[in-house]
């Protein structure tokens, strides 16, 4: 068959090749080849693989702001920068309190001078002070009064040089100008109205000051305080003695905890009394019940001790006859070995009697002849 027919046909199977015999040696080194083949791959596929990288946040405790660092090291560079960070020492506090009581000095200083020129102490002629009390006397004149015409302005002035008595501080009758009286009369007025507030070395004059012969006829008449004083004492000393009111205890006028066997009384007296009755009719009923009680328990007490001691007795007794008993029958015991024992040597000397009964009367025919 032509090789061009060969598809019409079939192709002839080709034969099969020889299996090429494989030596120990090479087995051996496929086998540990392989081996190490699967090792490797299992290590490989055990490690983790690394996953794509990440841009990481900076942590706020390790980031810093902004040109920190360079301020940082600019601190350093300059070495007069010292930063205080502690308290005030004695010599600053000291200065401290040094300034303080100056500066309160000339307050109260300030204080004392403003007081007398508004009193009229001080006179302030140069216009040290920048303060004209006249002139705000008079403000407050106009403001609160019309103005007058001239001519009446005239005639104030003419009344105003007018000379008229007055008393000054010291309690002094003087002659002056209306003006000096008027001026006078304005500082008393504000004396007065700063007497709370006075803040000043001066002491201030006092109101019962009394100039000249007087008599003083409060000291034999005194005043209505103390007579009615004196009569509420003097009638205390004669009324009636007359017992304090009844008065008993209230529990609720007090915050505490009650207990089970609080009981709050009534405030009427006759059901208070009442009450208290009851209560101790319950508690003679109490008692009575108590004392029963104790009673019934003593007497079975005492039943059960005397059953107890029936018992008792009736147990040694029988215990006491019981051993005699025992005793009696052990000692019988013993009687009857005896008996048997004595009759068993008995026995036996009659049987030594009767083997040597001849011999024994030879024996005593010689006892005889020889006595």
């Amino acid at each position: 068959m032509s090789s061009k027919d060969a598809h019409l046909y079939g192709a002839r199977p080709k034969g099969r090749a020889k299996a090429k015999e494989i030596s120990s040696s090479s087995s051996l080194a496929f086998a540990s080849t392989l081996s190490n083949l699967i090792k490797s791959s299992s290590a490989e596929s055990n490690k983790p693989t690394a996953g794509r990288a990440r841009p990481q946040k900076e942590d706020i405790f390790k980031t810093h702001n902004k040109n920190v660092k360079k301020r940082a090291l600019k601190d350093l560079e300059d070495a007069d920068f010292t930063q205080k960070h502690r308290g005030r020492t004695a010599e600053e506090k000291d200065e401290d309190e040094v300034a303080w009581k100056r500066t309160k000095r000339r307050m109260e200083e300030k204080a004392r001078l403003y007081d007398a020129l508004k009193r009229g102490d001080v006179e302030d002629v140069d216009e040290k002070y920048g303060v004209d009390f006249d002139q705000k006397w008079a403000d407050k004149q106009e403001k609160g009064e019309a103005s007058a015409s001239s001519s009446e302005s005239s005639d104030d002035d003419e009344e105003e040089q007018e000379l008229v008595e007055y008393i000054d501080e010291f309690g002094r009758t003087r002659k002056g100008t209306r003006a000096d009286a008027a001026r006078e009369e304005r500082r008393k007025r504000t004396l007065a109205a700063d007497e709370p507030d006075r803040f000043t070395a001066r002491p201030s004059m006092p109101a019962t000051l009394i100039y000249g012969d007087a008599v003083q006829t409060q000291a034999f008449n005194p005043d209505a305080t103390i007579a009615q004083q004196m009569a509420e004492l003097a009638a205390k000393r004669d009324k009636e003695l007359t017992p304090p009111p009844d008065l008993h205890f209230d529990g609720r006028a007090e915050v505490r905890q009650r207990g089970m066997g609080f009981f709050n009384f009534s405030k009427d007296e006759d059901e208070r009394r009442e009450q208290m009755s009851r209560m101790e009719k319950e508690r003679e009923e109490t008692e009575r019940v108590r004392s029963e009680r104790a009673r019934r328990v003593e007497e079975r007490k005492e039943m059960i001790r005397k059953k107890k001691r029936v018992i008792l007795e009736k147990r040694s007794k029988g215990q006491a006859e019981r051993f005699l008993d025992e005793l009696g029958a052990e000692l019988l015991g013993k009687d009857e070995g005896v008996g048997s024992r004595k009759e068993d040597e008995g026995d036996a000397s009659k049987d030594v009697d009767n083997k040597d009964g001849p011999k024994e009367k030879g024996d005593a025919g010689k006892t005889e002849h020889a006595a």
